[in-house]
């Protein structure tokens, strides 16, 4: 199961294609993510942000229900 997350997480490497009658030889290649994972990317790299601000506007609004 943790495989399959990281997976899911990471992405399926690609590799670049490199030309071959070109002189330039690349290595690198690039990870394709599912939407749902750069959704989830988008999500937790807004939290690791504004967790701060995220926190205090949901302790707020959580004392607001509250006092209601």
């Amino acid at each position: 199961m943790k495989q399959l997350l990281k997976r899911w997480w990471d992405g399926k490497y690609v590799p670049l294609r490199n030309d071959p009658d070109g002189f330039v030889f690349i290595l690198q290649g690039d990870y394709e993510r599912h939407w749902t994972s750069l959704a989830a990317h988008v999500v937790a790299d807004f939290w690791l942000k504004y967790w701060q601000w995220c926190m205090g506007f949901g302790l707020a609004v959580i004392g607001l229900i509250l006092k209601h």
